[in-house]
């Protein structure tokens, strides 16, 4: 599929906007740091003119990436399991297009097969399984688009570190990498701009 590009400078993903799929954690964090990472990464998808695609709701990280895209104009999609729509749904949430899934499982072959590219927040289980779904298809073949972690006061490091040693191990290989990491929501926009353009 072919990239082309605005007037104002924004990335076209055929005849429309990148949808950047953001996974992150739905808890309270409690990092001040974090939390405006968050919010930047938000405003930065709204003010690039980009759709924001996430897991929905309006509480934790989640909710603060939400808000913030929303805020700065961006079309919002929500992708959420039935069961958890059912516990968050008395939660505000900015206006978006929610679709609610049986399982899981659907939900993040949902966002698999929308999103132009995929970036990571902090976040629990969830967060790093998602995190994990995309590498894992990136290192099989089964797309190119591209994964950034974002790395606020190093909290991916150990992760990072792991991955490493188990390429020392011999257990992953290839010279292309399935994921990369930033240290600002910034730099990981560039990178967004710069990889999906080359995998277009």
């Amino acid at each position: 599929m072919s990239s082309t590009t605005l007037e104002a400078g924004v990335p076209l993903r055929g005849n429309h906007p990148l949808e950047i799929c953001v996974f992150c954690g739905a808890g309270q964090c409690n990092s001040p740091a974090i939390v405006e990472t968050a919010r930047l990464t938000g405003s930065l998808i709204g003010r690039r003119g980009y759709r924001l695609l996430y897991g929905g709701g309006g509480s934790g990280l989640m909710g603060e990436v939400a808000w913030a895209a929303a805020e700065h104009g961006a079309a919002i999609r929500g992708v959420i399991p039935h069961f958890i729509y059912e516990r968050e749904r008395a939660i505000a949430a900015p206006a978006q297009e929610m679709h609610v899934t049986d399982t899981l499982y659907k939900r993040k072959e949902h966002m698999l097969r929308s999103a132009d590219a995929f970036l990571a927040l902090p976040g629990g289980f969830g967060t790093l399984d998602e995190i994990l779904e995309v590498i894992s298809a990136t290192y099989l073949g089964v797309h190119a688009k591209p994964m950034i972690i974002i790395n606020p006061e190093g909290v991916w490091d150990a992760f990072i570190d792991l991955v490493e040693t188990l390429r020392g191990l011999n257990l992953i290989s290839g010279a292309a990498p399935a994921f990369h990491t930033a240290d600002s929501p910034e730099e990981a926009m560039a990178l967004v701009e710069r990889l999906v353009v080359q995998v277009a």
